[in-house]
């Protein structure tokens, strides 16, 4: 049996950054902290439920503490428009009580 870490294309990064998001069109933004991402999309913990299948615009509020950024960043939008995949909540949370995973939606030019 595949495990997750198997079927994904890109090679994971495990990166803190502190981000807000919201629905599309939507003004109220939450507060979040991404786990880890790649070229395609993220993971990050929140304390709002995301709908699977809902999209979202994501900004990343801070990179690093020094604002710098190095590899680690590589993948990581500074601001995209991303779908929900899932959204898992932690029953073990210290401040953020769901997992949510987001799937980046490609630009058309």
């Amino acid at each position: 049996m595949k495990t997750n870490a198997e079927k994904r294309t890109y090679e994971r990064h495990s990166y803190t950054a502190s981000i807000v998001f919201s629905y599309l069109n939507k003004e109220h933004c939450f507060e979040a902290q991404t786990l880890n991402h790649c070229a395609e999309g993220m993971c990050f913990k929140s304390n709002f439920f995301l709908q699977p299948g809902a999209t979202v615009y994501i900004k990343v509020k801070k990179f690093h503490p020094n604002n710098s950024c190095t590899g680690l960043c590589r993948g990581l939008r500074s601001a995209t428009l991303a779908k929900v995949k899932w959204c898992d909540e932690k029953l073990d949370a210290d401040v953020f009580s769901y997992g949510v995973g987001v799937k980046y939606y490609e630009p058309h030019y």
